[in-house]
């Protein structure tokens, strides 16, 4: 059985949340990803386990916006998910959608937008996992093309 809670941040489980942080970037499924260390764990951050295995995590932190978007004022409070992560075998099973849910009934009174950048390899997915299953907008796309 799956249960969720905030992280306590003590010594194992910091060791658990850079191992998968780790197992996230062997995974090369996001450009650019590196493992996390204990210095880049921050709350708020919610876990997901079976038993006593750390499955999945998502962590982010506030912002208030100082600069003018084309839907952003300046001055906005906002909620930038930095990550989140479910251990491949876990996933379609709901787990990223519960801690997405999670944070974001968290931080909902407080902010008035929740954003995320994404630089997954797998773009079809995430859009459907952000817009479809979580009710986000999207809003724009960073795209490159490699000529060398």
């Amino acid at each position: 059985m799956i249960t969720y809670k905030k992280a306590i941040l003590d010594e194992r489980e910091i060791a658990d949340l850079i191992k998968l942080s780790k197992m996230w970037e062997d995974e090369d499924c996001t450009f650019g990803l590196v493992g996390n260390t204990k210095d880049d764990l921050h709350e708020p951050l919610y876990v997901a386990y079976d038993d006593d295995k750390l499955v999945g995590y998502i962590m982010g932190k506030y912002f208030i916006e100082d600069q003018k978007r084309s839907y952003i004022e300046v001055g906005d409070k906002c909620f930038e998910v930095e990550e989140l992560y479910v251990v491949p075998s876990y996933r379609s099973k709901g787990i990223g959608k519960t801690l997405f849910s999670i944070i974001e009934n968290e931080v909902k009174d407080n902010v008035k937008y929740i954003v995320l950048g994404t630089s997954t390899k797998d773009y079809k997915r995430a859009l459907k996992f952000y817009v479809d299953d979580n009710d986000m907008t999207y809003h724009s796309a960073f795209l490159i093309k490699k000529t060398k």
